[in-house]
């Protein structure tokens, strides 16, 4: 990465965050102006880390703040205790390259992470056909992710688990789901479906090798103007963030994807001025990520617009790193203060059309007081939009880690991703693999 240069922005209370949202750009501009564009990180006297590894650093103390012990980890710091927070914070650890604690950790880790599967299949038992149901699904594919990266998933490959759940005809479950069409959440479906494809081929010896061709040309085939899936006249935030899923199957397979500069090119004017890719203001885990991967997935021109994009939406992360060291949703949707209100409607002003319509809607539905908090099948306790959770924490460390070694290459032993098909996984882990094969 190139020289990182530092500005002073004076400290703000959280409630202010849209000002000091304001401030930051505003000095951060000056600063471009006065260096002819040289990049910028921003920090804060009291909490803004100064540098990635203060951001690394901090991340990895929150991740502590969340453990009570013997392989137990809550989303939050007010949370219960879920099996999904011990997911990501596994994920986490292995981001930080926290070998040695994961090593250290790792008989209770895949005790538990066995257990925790057991229990929610027999909680999610009301379900007709669990080979169609998201939440076990997720479940299910983080924890075979999650044993590989304790190197227990050779051992035990959760045959029981899996073979049940693969698809007899790859054809119809496509079609099914809509993932052709671009249907909510059908990436994640499809994602899924390979995800148990690729596993019954590589750890269970089962030849579905034909199916996850026909699953890629499906998905190849089916392709819009844009690089994703579905009807609409123009791009959407939904359209790239359902359609993501499908892309870290194609960086995991290495696919020669002839749209991928499509794609990027369609996701990059979706941003807003602070880097954030959401169809709400501050940004969200999954849209930013989701979108950052999509810019720097192998196959797309790092254009000097571009890169200044990654830089903008870098410093706006580190900006927004809680003082507990987590991350968030988002800092402006809650509470529904003058200035949050004016941050929304300045999300919604440049925009025109179907996108202005889609940011809008997004917008007025969350204001309902049924979205004063955040409600997901991670756990049973809703967060606040602000709230540090170990979701949003790994993503928000994801997205830096891409852009980092977008913008060079030669960082890429800094961070961990995940050799193992879905979220987490990185094309360089292909080469890296190979330059270790050959010395």
């Amino acid at each position: 990465m190139s020289e990182i240069h530092y500005i002073r922005i004076p400290t703000f209370g959280r409630s202010d965050s849209v000002s000091r949202t304001e401030m930051i750009q505003t000095e951060v501009s000056k600063y471009l102006e006065q260096t002819q564009g040289q990049e910028a990180q921003v920090c804060n006297e009291r909490w803004y880390p100064v540098s990635i590894d203060h951001a690394r650093d901090a991340y990895l103390a929150f991740i502590h703040y969340c453990e009570i012990g013997d392989g137990r980890f809550r989303l939050t710091t007010r949370s219960e205790v879920t099996p999904f927070g011990l997911c990501f914070a596994i994920f986490g650890l292995w981001l930080l390259k926290q070998k040695k604690e994961l090593s250290s950790n790792a008989e209770h880790f895949v005790e538990r992470l066995k257990a925790n599967l057991i229990r929610y299949k027999k909680y999610r038992g009301f379900v007709t056909d669990l080979a169609y149901d998201k939440p076990f699904l997720q479940l299910l594919t983080f924890t075979l992710s999650s044993l590989y990266l304790l190197g227990q998933l050779s051992i035990d490959p959760l045959e029981e688990v899996v073979v049940p759940l693969l698809s007899r005809d790859i054809v119809a479950d496509i079609i099914r789901i809509g993932a052709l069409e671009g249907a909510p959440q059908s990436g994640n479906k499809a994602m899924f479906m390979a995800i148990l494809l690729l596993h019954a081929r590589d750890y269970l010896g089962i030849d579905t090798q034909e199916s996850i061709d026909k699953w890629v040309e499906l998905h190849r085939s089916a392709m819009n103007s844009r690089g994703f899936w579905g009807k609409g006249s123009g791009m959407t935030h939904l359209e790239f963030q359902n359609g993501y899923h499908q892309y870290e199957i194609f960086e995991y397979l290495g696919i020669d994807n002839l749209k991928a500069e499509c794609a990027a090119s369609s996701v990059e004017p979706l941003a807003d001025s602070e880097g954030h890719f959401a169809p709400y203001p501050g940004g969200g885990g999954c849209y930013d990520y989701d979108a950052v991967c999509i810019l720097t997935g192998g196959g797309q021109r790092l254009t000097p617009e571009r890169r200044g994009l990654l830089f903008t939406t870098a410093r706006t992360i580190f900006a927004e790193q809680n003082a507990d060291g987590g991350f968030s949703e988002s800092h402006i949707i809650r509470p529904r203060s003058l200035g949050n209100i004016k941050a929304a409607l300045r999300h919604v002003a440049p925009t025109r059309g179907h996108l202005r319509r889609e940011r809008l809607r997004t917008i007025l539905t969350l204001m309902r007081p049924k979205h004063d908090r955040i409600h997901t099948h991670w756990s049973a306790y809703s967060r606040r939009w602000d709230e540090s959770d170990l979701w949003d924490s790994w993503f928000r460390m994801l997205t830096v880690a891409r852009i980092q070694l977008a913008l060079d290459d030669a960082t890429f032993d800094r961070w961990g991703f995940i050799p193992y098909p879905g979220i987490g996984f990185h094309h360089l882990l292909h080469s890296n693999l190979e330059q270790r094969k050959t010395t």
